[in-house]
């Protein structure tokens, strides 16, 4: 299972100008003696980039960069991107009508990478479970202003740096891949037909900048499938999901399926990276300004997903099995843009006491 059905891989950048003629901010905490001004030095940008969640590698790799996003990844014990983590070390997520096939490892060099090692009320060996869950996490730094507008009256030449703009850009991608059906049993020369609905729902959390919550995304996937029985004793797996053609044995093949965005149907779910697979990327951009920290502080937003199947026979006397891939990351980047400012007499002022001081120097003659 590769896992990589997620399009979110960066985050457009955000730019503010700051145009000759506009309105600019000043220091509002830190007041100035009578006659003094704030001189602009112009203005800068913080920007931690985008920072996403780990990854896992693929079947068999022990060394990096790895870049399968599938569920479970990091959560395989005695492999190198083992951190404990998630929620669930399962890669799949699967559902029979009335039996259970059971799950065998496949070959390769990591053995048991993709066995059932029991979970959510399976036991090791069986089918895996009809749904899962994944948490995966970020951690960025708010700006350290060094020169902060916190008050009191300016000394000559301070130097106070105020944030103009602050944005939070957070984007979430989430999908699934290897989406089978397996036909089991059944009459031979029958056929049997079977609907199926998968779903994958994603969302964010941060306890930074009074709190935000990203929740109701999802993608929903119905399908309806009717195939030739494969006989008593017999099985073979078919082909399920957008783009992909009739498998031998298929007769017909139907999806229909909707991507929500925070409760509001966006479109018609797409194809993932792979041609079985589904997946879309969301991206949302928060106005942080208000609740802006400025001391270089930690926050951490936390990812989470949940993944299900679920299969019905509406005729024939075969038996089948759906399984799916999901998988899911996230990423976020601050970007604060700042203007700078100096404390220092007017104009007017300084050629006033540059004047004096030479009068009066010359008395002193």
């Amino acid at each position: 299972m590769t896992g990589q059905v997620l399009v979110t891989r960066g985050v457009a950048a955000i730019v503010v100008c700051i145009c000759a003629g506009s309105a600019v901010a000043a220091p509002t905490n830190t007041t100035l003696q009578s006659g003094w001004t704030w001189q602009s030095l112009g203005s800068n940008t913080y920007d931690t980039g985008t920072v996403g969640t780990k990854r896992g590698g693929q079947n068999g790799q022990t060394t990096g960069p790895f870049t399968d996003t599938s569920f479970g990844v990091m959560n395989e014990q005695g492999t190198p991107w083992y951190d404990g983590s998630d929620l669930s070390a399962q890669q799949y997520v699967q559902n029979q009508v009335f039996g259970n096939y059971g799950t065998s490892s496949p070959p390769g060099p990591s053995g048991t990478r993709y066995y059932n090692f029991g979970g959510n009320g399976t036991g090791a060996g069986q089918n895996f479970s009809r749904a899962t869950a994944e948490r995966r996490s970020v951690t960025l730094n708010t700006w350290n202003n060094t020169n902060q507008d916190v008050g009191g009256v300016a000394t000559y030449g301070q130097i106070v740096y105020v944030p103009v703009s602050a944005r939070l850009v957070v984007g979430q991608g989430f999908g699934a891949d290897e989406m089978l059906v397996k036909g089991i049993g059944g009459n031979g020369g029958g056929t049997s037909k079977f609907d199926i609905t998968s779903q994958i729902n994603a969302s964010f959390t941060t306890s930074a900048f009074g709190g935000i919550n990203n929740i109701n995304n999802r993608i929903v996937l119905g399908s309806s499938t009717e195939f030739f029985d494969p006989g008593a004793l017999g099985n073979y797996d078919m082909a399920y999901g957008f783009g992909v053609p009739l498998t031998a044995g298929q007769i017909s093949l139907s999806n229909f399926g909707t991507v929500t965005d925070e409760g509001q149907v966006v479109g018609f779910a797409g194809q993932g990276l792979t041609p079985n697979s589904v997946g879309t990327g969301l991206s949302d951009t928060y106005n942080v300004l208000g609740s802006l920290l400025q001391d270089g502080s930690a926050f951490s937003l936390s990812f989470e997903a949940t993944a299900s199947v679920d299969i019905s026979r509406v005729f024939g006397n075969a038996d089948a099995r759906v399984s799916m891939g999901p998988g899911m990351e996230g990423n976020a980047r601050l970007i604060v843009e700042y203007q700078m400012f100096q404390a220092i007499p007017t104009p007017g002022s300084l050629a006033l006491l540059a004047m004096g001081g030479l009068v009066a120097a010359r008395r002193k003659r």
